[in-house]
């Protein structure tokens, strides 16, 4: 840590800019924020606080590991952060603070989406863990954003169990309807050709 600093042992306590020093502690891609300060008479003392690990964020087919503000943390060792929550696409990391705010309003249907995918920097896909595809709203219509078709989503799920059924998409992007894309199975059910198990 010392060389990082470029201070050396029997320095004088005074010549060490404290805000140097901390300029380069937070650099660091793991601290958050760091506190430098003079402990008289000689010594110094340095507080970390590191970023936490929120998601993997894949962009022109890379992942990084970022925190919860997006902040890239490191693009090495990301096996270990397998089960975070994978978001995808240009511009995403920006926006997931209000996403999460939204995702908040049902945190226990939440916890069933695996990955999110920014669409044209403007609206997210959700990817549930049986491979079913969510699409909420752009948040330009302030009558309906995407928390309120999240919510919306949440309740049409616990009366309905849409994510039980043979059913690939469910567009939420229309405030007064739901579209829904069946599935090959689904497909062959509606036909008569298969029985829903």
């Amino acid at each position: 840590m010392l060389a990082l600093l470029d201070v050396d042992a029997g320095m004088p306590l005074m010549a060490v800019d404290l805000d140097v020093v901390q300029g380069r502690i937070e650099a660091l891609p793991w601290v958050r924020r760091a506190t430098v300060t003079r402990v008289l008479p000689g010594d110094i003392n340095i507080e970390i606080e590191e970023r936490v690990p929120f998601a993997l964020w894949q962009h022109d087919g890379k992942l990084r590991l970022i925190d919860r503000e997006g902040v890239v943390i490191t693009r090495h060792g990301l096996t270990a952060f397998a089960d975070l929550l994978m978001i995808v696409g240009q511009g995403g990391p920006g926006h997931i603070d209000a996403l999460q705010r939204a995702l908040n309003l049902a945190p226990d249907l939440a916890t069933r989406i695996k990955s999110v995918v920014r669409v044209g920097e403007r609206r997210w896909d959700l990817l549930f863990d049986n491979g079913i595809r969510v699409k909420l709203p752009d948040d330009s219509d302030p009558t309906y954003m995407s928390n309120t078709a999240w919510e919306r989503f949440a309740r049409l799920e616990t009366k309905h169990r849409l994510l039980a059924r043979e059913v690939s998409v469910i567009d939420m992007r229309i405030p007064d309807r739901l579209i829904m894309r069946v599935t090959p199975a689904g497909r062959r059910m509606m036909d008569g050709k298969e029985w829903a198990t």
